[in-house]
């Protein structure tokens, strides 16, 4: 069953999803929000992926600087992120407001770290009428991650994304792998609100999403929209047994 979310506002970290109070059997989400010191913790089981939302930190693994995290926002500059297998330790020292996402999944330990770079993160812009948006592809295919696909969608205002309706979640190759995912949502200018559907023949669950709200996608069609002269932004992770995003198109918008 979809599960949708507030992130409360204060300081430190929150583990706020994981395979023990959801229906993901993957994916975990973790924010850290922090305005100065230092953030010391360990992929232990899981390869993580940090993504900056605002702010500017030094990130280091392993106690060796692997970058330096810096974003106004999401609406406003490109995404900056850290890619860590399962057990690395790391260390994240703030130098001014800062929000970083942390999506987890459990790994072998196959991959290298890597700081991820604007020019290394491919940026399409896709749709039509009335679903234009941008994405940013942060852990495409072609990233040698285990199980973790990772990008942003910014909608132009009063759009329609993940339009037509699509779902991934049966292995049915090579028209459909599976893939769970979840959303994380940002509005331009709160208090400004989307919308999300996420439904299929047994299930049919209707959204208003806020600034700063998870919803978690374990099955089901999952078109987005926001209202007019407003943008909604989404931070979007997905894992299955195979990295292969080859989404279901609702055969009644199939056209």
């Amino acid at each position: 069953m979809a599960l949708h979310l507030k992130i409360e506002e204060k300081e430190g970290y929150q583990k706020i999803l994981s395979s023990e109070n959801s229906d993901l059997k993957f994916l975990s989400f973790a924010i850290i929000k922090q305005s100065e010191g230092v953030f010391e913790g360990n992929t232990e089981k899981e390869e993580k992926v940090f993504v900056i939302t605002e702010g500017k930190c030094n990130f280091y693994v392993e106690k060796n600087l692997i970058g330096v995290m810096k974003r106004k926002n999401v609406f406003e500059e490109p995404p900056l992120a850290v890619y860590l297998p399962p057990y690395y330790k790391y260390k994240i020292e703030f130098e001014k407001k800062t929000e970083i996402c942390i999506i987890g999944c459990p790994g072998k330990g196959t991959g290298k770290p890597k700081f991820l770079n604007s020019k290394d993160i491919k940026f399409r812009r896709v749709g039509e009428e009335t679903y234009f948006r941008n994405i940013a592809d942060i852990i495409p295919e072609s990233f040698p991650a285990e199980k973790l696909l990772i990008g942003e969608t910014i909608n132009d205002p009063g759009n329609w994304s993940s339009y037509p309706p699509h779902k991934h979640d049966k292995n049915n190759p090579p028209e459909e792998y599976q893939l769970e995912e979840l959303y994380f949502f940002k509005i331009d200018h709160p208090p400004g609100f989307g919308i999300i559907r996420i439904f299929d023949e047994t299930e049919d669950n209707l959204f208003v999403i806020k600034n700063n709200e998870i919803v978690t996608i374990p099955k089901g069609y999952h078109p987005v929209v926001v209202i007019p002269k407003h943008q909604i932004y989404y931070l979007w992770a997905l894992a299955g047994e195979k990295r292969i995003l080859k989404p279901y198109t609702h055969k009644d918008f199939n056209f």
